[in-house]
């Protein structure tokens, strides 16, 4: 089924408080190892999409979370511009699916797509780390 997801799972540290508007935007890995929203640089250190919440406002390095890693197909948050089938994706900082510029690695390859208004999900096929350079 075109948008089914299947993505592997690891749990990582909340480095910040993630409310439901949180999920499956693109995560990071911060200096102490914890996960984070959106990359840091422009060509990222993009660890998965965050799958869990946490349950506090004190969250922040002291919850775990559940974070889908970059393999297999799954949801990514998109920001307003058209996601149609066929594009490629990237992380903005805020952590949204995007176009890539030409500064950023393609993370993913949307199957299920629209167009329409911030924070709509799209289904992604994930790039596999290295398969662009193979």
């Amino acid at each position: 089924m075109a948008g089914s997801q299947n993505q592997p799972t690891a749990t990582l540290i909340a480095g910040a408080t993630f409310p439901k508007t949180d999920l499956h935007k693109f995560i990071a890995v911060n200096s102490s190892g914890h996960a984070v929203i959106g990359p840091s640089t422009a060509s990222g250190n993009i660890f998965g999409t965050l799958l869990s919440v946490t349950g506090t406002t004190a969250g922040a390095g002291v919850e775990a979370v559940t974070v889908g890693l970059l393999q297999g197909r799954g949801l990514v948050r998109m920001s307003s511009s058209t996601a149609a089938a066929g594009n490629t994706v990237a992380a903005s900082s805020l952590g949204l699916g995007t176009a890539p510029t030409t500064d950023q690695a393609a993370l993913g390859v949307i199957v299920v797509g629209s167009s329409g208004a911030l924070n709509r999900l799209a289904t992604v096929a994930f790039i596999a780390a290295g398969a662009a350079d193979v």
